[in-house]
């Protein structure tokens, strides 16, 4: 359709409704990017939960390959006090083995501090991705109402202003 062509198409209309046209076309726009931007936000959320759950399990694997590294030292400790010759209860073996497992309570209770770190951040990022989708929704609703409102304001003054509209009335 050429431009000649689109122009006979409309000759007929007043520019009322063309007005009122563009608002319905432009609060439809709207509607459509908030929508969008909905859907965008659900998938980042999806990310940022995936990855919460990714780092709650790193942390966990974390955790039990140091526990693995304390087993191990017990074991060699133990290994190598039964070869020393010395008595079971000597205070140097119970020592070594006491720093064994103070070091892996201290590790451990790092680790998880910086999962609860990890997890506070993914958190956080909901929260925020969430009032930033609110406010979106919202902005996008408010703009497609004033479009319509808009629209039909300008309908309503062009099609009973005779001075404006050519065709008068109509």
């Amino acid at each position: 359709m050429g431009a000649s062509a689109a122009m006979m198409a409309i000759k007929g209309v007043t520019s009322s409704q063309l007005m009122m046209a563009s608002a319905g076309i432009s609060a439809i726009g709207s509607i459509a990017q908030v929508r969008s931007a909905q859907a965008a936000a659900n998938r980042e959320a999806y990310r940022i939960e995936t990855e919460s759950k990714m780092a709650a399990l790193a942390a966990v694997q974390e955790e039990n390959a140091r526990n693995q590294i304390a087993l191990k030292e017990r074991a060699n400790n133990s290994a190598y006090q039964s070869i020393a010759g010395y008595a079971d209860d000597s205070m140097s073996f119970l020592n070594i083995n006491k720093q064994v497992e103070s070091t892996r309570i201290k590790d451990i209770s790092d680790i998880r501090l910086m999962g609860k770190s990890v997890q506070t951040k993914y958190r956080q990022q909901l929260y925020e991705l969430n009032a930033e989708s609110k406010d979106l929704t919202f902005g996008g609703y408010a703009d497609s109402l004033n479009s319509l409102v808009n629209g039909y304001s300008n309908y309503k003054y062009y099609k009973n202003n005779p001075f404006k509209n050519p065709k008068g009335n109509s």
